[in-house]
């Protein structure tokens, strides 16, 4: 009996081989897909409970998303759209961006470099003839090195009318003209962070594409992604949706508009959660602009004399310990607070978005340092 059971075994044809072999190999692929869907759940577990432990403690309000080789595995809600009614966050509420609008404005100064419109070395004068400040060129607002004294300081010292008339990017430039005040140092002698610099290139977008800033925005960034809720604040045109969210400055007091509220491409830009992924996965893509020019604005360009991170062209930049790089860039504004990350090793977009404002910072090193556990840690799990 046994030596048939052992003759049948050698008789078994190529096809029953094959068979077995295609067999074994579905059940391999099937086991390390279940894997990776455990090693998901249990990092989207870990990040959940960094964010349940800080939102507990009275510091996190906000929404987060979080996702690996371009596949979201963590987004949620905590906190209120409105505290004092308890309204809750939804992960469709529109946050503003602060300063992680000026990587919207660099993509579309690139964008009209891509076209032939400017070149990076032109200067400011070329688009605005009468402005005071000679020698400052497009790359040099880009990454910082203009020398320009920040617009918001200066005005908010010297504007006067800023009860009655909100300012706006030509209002703020003609004050620079009128009063000509003096700038912190000579261009390109060293970096120097400027939202001076990203209101200058908002206007100069307006005047190379003949649009405004909104519109121009909209029309070749926001529209060709699908970013449906994602828009640059106009005075003359206040966007009016109920997801929303309102702005707190440390604790319960609510952010009033402010006169400089309509200066836009150092800030301006709202946006929500997925419309940033779709922003951020789409840079991958050459869908608004070239892999190859959007790598100009990747280069470390400047630094602050005792930083470790670097700038570009409205992204920020570091190296973790193995050397690979991360971008990203942070903001506030009036009660929001934002972070976007940007790991391309992984394709990995990280997005939060406070509205209400305090010194915590967000431990985005935590958060890769949980994304990069390998699935094979969990089969001991």
């Amino acid at each position: 009996m046994f030596s048939l059971f052992i003759l049948s075994l050698q008789s078994c044809s190529p096809s029953c081989k094959k068979i077995t072999l295609v067999e074994d190999k579905k059940e391999v692929t099937t086991i390390q897909k279940n894997i990776i869907v455990k090693a998901e759940k249990q990092k989207a577990k870990a990040i959940d409970n960094y964010f349940s432990r800080i939102n507990k403690i009275g510091v996190f309000n906000g929404n987060v998303l979080v996702a690996q080789k371009s596949k979201i595995i963590f987004q949620k809600s905590y906190g209120y759209r409105d505290v004092r009614t308890k309204e809750p966050l939804k992960l469709n509420s529109v946050f503003q961006l602060g300063s992680v609008s000026k990587q919207f404005t660099a993509v579309a100064i690139l964008q009209l470099y891509e076209h032939g419109k400017l070149d990076l070395q032109d200067t400011v004068q070329k688009f605005i003839p009468n402005f005071p400040y000679k020698g400052i060129t497009i790359h040099m607002l880009l990454c910082h090195r203009s020398g320009l004294m920040n617009y918001i300081y200066y005005c908010d010292a010297n504007y006067h009318h800023k009860e009655e008339k909100p300012l706006s990017n030509k209002m703020v430039i003609q004050c620079l003209i009128d009063s000509f005040p003096a700038p912190y140092f000579s261009p390109n002698r060293r970096f120097n962070y400027s939202n001076t610099g990203y209101m200058l290139l908002a206007r100069i977008v307006e005047i190379v594409s003949k649009k405004n800033f909104e519109d121009y925005m909209k029309i070749n960034l926001f529209e060709p992604l699908s970013m449906k809720s994602t828009y640059v604040f106009n005075l003359n045109r206040p966007y009016k949706s109920p997801y929303l969210v309102k702005g707190y400055e440390y604790g319960r007091i609510e952010a009033n508009p402010d006169f400089l509220d309509g200066v836009v491409g150092d800030k301006g830009v709202y946006s929500n959660l997925y419309d940033l992924y779709l922003w951020d996965q789409a840079l991958y893509k050459n869908i608004v602009i070239k892999r190859n020019t959007l790598e100009l604005a990747f280069k470390p360009y400047g630094k602050s004399l005792r930083a470790h991170k670097n700038y570009g062209y409205g992204f920020r930049m570091y190296y973790r310990p193995d050397s690979t790089r991360v971008i990203y860039h942070a903001g506030w504004w009036h009660g929001y607070q934002s972070l976007l990350v940007r790991y391309e090793k992984d394709s990995t977009t990280i997005v939060v978005l406070k509205n209400k404002r305090n010194r915590l910072v967000i431990d985005q090193e935590k958060i890769l340092d949980i994304l990069a556990s390998d699935s094979t840690d969990f089969l001991k799990q």
